[in-house]
């Protein structure tokens, strides 16, 4: 179901001061910071909101998993873990809806000395960058944690680390900006731009062409497809990503319970549901679901939270993560252009950097120039005119 009622439009009145491609995640967060900002702005949507890659993601909200990652990062980390609880708040207040967001703790467990000690050093690093994080023997893991596996050494705490329904939040974060004079249009591709000099003029869909002000290109995997059609492609590509929904019945998983690096997940939702995942299939454009990746899923299970098998399987699904070449965002002024920004190739991120990356693409396009922060996400990185 997607964003209803009187909130969506299929042709504005008037030209808006920001159009912004692509109502994921990374796109309707940018919206509703618009439009707190009173700025009157308009997404173009290409399906249904909230459907897509937001309704096969875990939605989980927690420190990063690793320390190799550049400072930038981790200070968008830090801005968007700290702006969650005020963030859903507002939200929901403006749309109505509960995007299911709980601070459950996030645990990930070690099963060799290996793990332990790399587990270890993350979590004395996350402690030191401001996350409350912290190793915790065996025993305590499971008095935390019942359905954890026999055999660990122990676990990662993150004692804030948590999760929310990402469908749910797409669409309220759409309703709260509609609510705040935001129009949303659904079914509504680009099929290019119109572009005078150094300015995308209008942006054209089967529902018409819309005049812009500013434009922003906020449409995941196929943003630099989008980017493309303006003469500077960007690397973005999918990375598909298998998941399983899980019901343990009256057997309750109280954390989101992750393997040592991080990759695979188990995130329990506020229904007692547990989404389990997930695969990483780079360059796979396909969405169907398929034996194979659901049958990794269950592997996970089995790893991170056996008591859950004898659970039911209630559904499946499958999204495309919009990858990049190095693995790190996209996010600052598309180069060749005065009034187009990139938001995109967040991979497993979106959910985790959406509240700072929408803040810093509004303050970059509304004082001109993108903060330093955004210097190590350029589209400039990809740019190979001379």
């Amino acid at each position: 179901m997607g964003v209803e009622g009187k909130q969506v439009s299929t042709r504005s009145e008037t030209s808006p001061e920001v159009i912004v491609v692509g109502g994921g995640v990374i796109g309707t967060a940018i919206a509703y910071a618009f439009a707190r900002r009173g700025i009157s702005c308009l997404v173009l949507e290409q399906g249904i909101i909230g459907q897509g890659t937001s309704e096969a993601s875990a939605g989980i909200v927690s420190p990063p998993s690793t320390s190799a990652i550049p400072a930038e990062r981790l200070e968008l980390a830090r801005r968007s873990f700290q702006a969650y609880p005020w963030l859903v708040a507002a939200v929901q207040e403006d749309s109505g809806l509960d995007v299911g967001y709980r601070q459950w703790g996030e645990l990930l467990i070690a099963k060799t000395e290996e793990q332990a000690a790399s587990l270890r050093e993350l979590a004395a690093w996350q402690a030191s960058t401001g996350f409350e994080s912290e190793w915790v023997d065996e025993k305590t893991a499971r008095e935390l944690e019942p359905l954890l596996p026999e055999g660990i050494l122990g676990a990662l705490l993150a004692d804030e680390g948590g999760s929310l329904v990402v469908q749910r939040l797409v669409r309220a974060l759409a309703l709260a900006a509609a609510e705040r004079g935001a129009r949303v249009v659904e079914r509504a591709p680009v099929t290019g731009f119109e572009v005078e000099g150094e300015r995308v003029s209008a942006v054209r869909t089967p529902q018409g062409s819309f005049a812009a002000g500013q434009v922003v290109l906020a449409a995941g995997a196929w943003t630099g497809h989008l980017a493309g059609q303006l003469g500077r492609p960007l690397p973005t590509l999918p990375v598909k990503g298998q998941m399983a929904l899980i019901s343990g019945g009256t057997t309750v998983l109280r954390h989101v319970v992750g393997t040592a690096d991080g990759d695979g997940y188990l995130a329990p939702r506020t229904d007692g549901t547990v989404w389990a995942g997930s695969t990483k299939e780079r360059g796979v454009w396909d969405t169907r679901v398929t034996p194979a990746g659901i049958a990794h899923c269950l592997r996970l299970v089995e790893q991170l939270g056996p008591g859950l098998l004898g659970g039911e399987l209630v559904s499946t699904g499958a999204g495309l993560r919009p990858g990049t070449p190095d693995d790190e965002p996209i996010v600052g002024p598309l180069p060749g252009y005065r009034n187009v920004w990139i938001a995109a190739g967040h991979y497993r991120t979106g959910v985790q950097l959406a509240p700072a990356t929408a803040d810093l693409v509004v303050q970059g396009i509304l004082s001109g120039e993108p903060d330093p922060l955004l210097a190590p996400f350029s589209p400039h990185r990809f740019d190979q005119a001379p």
